[in-house]
């Protein structure tokens, strides 16, 4: 077989990449150093700027924009600097002197640096507009490809990454070996995230098809440093070992009688050795399960205390689980009003005695809309108990879209909608972060479950059961 020179080309720039991922020599702790990032973001909206790495450090900015951080850095990274609605990479090696500039308006294309590794991160602009310019056009159809197409899509993608990294070095001089090892991992963590959506976002864009993955499908993980510390200042390795437990989790059919918080924490335990992944990884299933599950959470919080060794984490979870307590098991249902199609405004106190299964969505929310048919399948299978009632809440601000989609898609049960949408009275009071959100209502006006299972869940029917008897 003669193999081209683009092919040969291409092929050099993923070997050398591979080499320097399985290969780190560059230790990225350091010994406490002052470093220095400064400079200006004219027309921002706030006047606090944050950079976010294992902790978060926060800088005022003058009225002109003008800032200043100085912070003893331990750890070298790719770091995260978030102004209001903004946000933008910047390497960092304790000892930096480093100055940025930009205007808020027109981030992140306006980026300028000067000073400590100019280059690199003038770089990181380029790599997100990279990034951003060959995501999927249609997600639907890159997720329902076959296996093979799709693994044939993602490395596209990731050589194109690597090859811009090469090119942009020929132009501009060689990266810091470090910041090159850091970037070479930020892409084969980012590729294997998109590796382990597949099963998931297959099933959710093509519910009736079935996919049957091959017994080597996830070699990808094979060659990837998954339990390192040092990793964490890598962007993509965050949502890479969150994803990893998940991931996992839906691969073990051995321990399916226990708590989703009980398993990961169990995971976490067998597979991660470094101290602050582990306690990363623990911090994220507690605020998952404390916003998804509160009353799970609440059983868990004890052995969650013991297991957290990081204070900072530790306190935000404590303080989150605190603010969400009202919504446990048995705490009364903070009052819900609403308008009706015909105009009417109601308070669902009026339905005590009955069960009530409430689902708050709006017409704009596509994973909402996914969940109408299994809902009306739910609302089927209780016709004719007088003893529950079924309440759909919207959040929209279009009063007109709201009763569009109530008359398309041919809803049932109780229709209302809520004044203010995303800042309506019931997301506040019911701690909403993210819709559909779906909750159980008991007859005497009780929370029984304020983060309930969707329609399509295998969980729903036993749990209004319970609650009906």
């Amino acid at each position: 077989m003669i193999l081209s020179k683009k092919y040969i080309h291409h092929f050099l720039i993923f070997l050398s990449a591979v080499f320097l991922f399985a290969c780190k020599e560059h230790h990225r702790s350091f010994k406490p150093t002052t470093t220095v990032i400064s400079g200006q973001i004219t027309s921002a909206p706030e006047l606090i700027l944050s950079l976010q790495g294992m902790s978060t450090i926060k800088s005022a900015l003058d009225a002109s924009g003008k800032f200043s951080l100085s912070s003893e850095l331990t750890e070298a990274g790719i770091y995260r600097i978030i102004l209001a609605d903004q946000s933008f990479y910047i390497y960092i090696e304790p000892g930096a002197r480093i100055s940025v500039t930009g205007d808020y308006r027109t981030l992140p294309e306006s980026l300028m640096y000067k000073g400590d590794h100019a280059k690199e991160n003038q770089y990181l602009v380029a790599y997100e507009k990279l990034k951003a310019s060959i995501e999927p056009e249609d997600y639907g159809m890159f997720f329902t490809q076959s296996e093979a197409e799709f693994i044939k899509s993602v490395e596209y993608r990731t050589n194109r990454l690597y090859e811009d990294q090469q090119e942009y070095q020929k132009k501009n001089g060689t990266f810091d070996p470090l910041f090159e090892e850091l970037l070479s991992d930020e892409v084969a963590f980012d590729a294997a995230v998109v590796k382990m959506n597949y099963p998931d976002y297959f099933r959710y864009f093509a519910p009736d098809s079935v996919l049957k993955l091959s017994d080597t499908y996830d070699s990808f993980l094979q060659n990837l440093d998954l339990d390192n510390d040092e990793n964490l200042m890598v962007p993509a390795y965050r949502p890479f070992v969150s994803k990893f437990v998940e991931y996992k989790m839906a691969q073990d059919t051995s321990t399916q009688e226990a708590t989703a918080t009980g398993r990961k924490f169990n995971l976490i335990d067998k597979v991660f050795q470094s101290v602050k992944t582990a306690a990363y990884l623990n911090h994220n299933v507690m605020q998952d399960a404390i916003e998804n599950s509160i009353n799970e959470a609440a059983v868990w919080m004890p052995e969650y205390r013991k297991r957290q060794n990081d204070a900072e984490w530790l306190k935000m979870d404590e303080e989150l689980f605190a603010a969400r307590e009202n919504l446990l098991k048995g705490k009364p249902a903070p009052t819900i009003r609403g308008l009706k199609l015909s105009g009417e405004n109601i308070s669902l106190a009026t339905l005590k005695g009955k069960v009530l299964y409430i689902d708050v969505w709006a017409s704009w929310c596509g994973p909402c809309l996914h969940e109408l048919p299994y809902l009306e399948a739910l609302q089927e299978k209780f016709k004719g108990n007088t003893n529950i009632a079924f309440v759909s809440v919207s959040v929209d601000e279009d009063k007109a879209a709201w009763r569009n989609m109530v008359k398309q898609k041919n809803m049932k049960g109780l229709q209302l909608l809520v004044p203010g949408g995303w800042n309506a009275e019931i997301i506040r009071d019911y701690s909403i972060s993210g819709i559909p959100r779906f909750m159980i209502i008991g007859k005497d006006g009780n929370i029984i479950n304020a983060t309930a299972p969707r329609p399509s869940s295998s969980e729903i029917v036993r749990e209004l059961e319970e609650a009906l008897r």
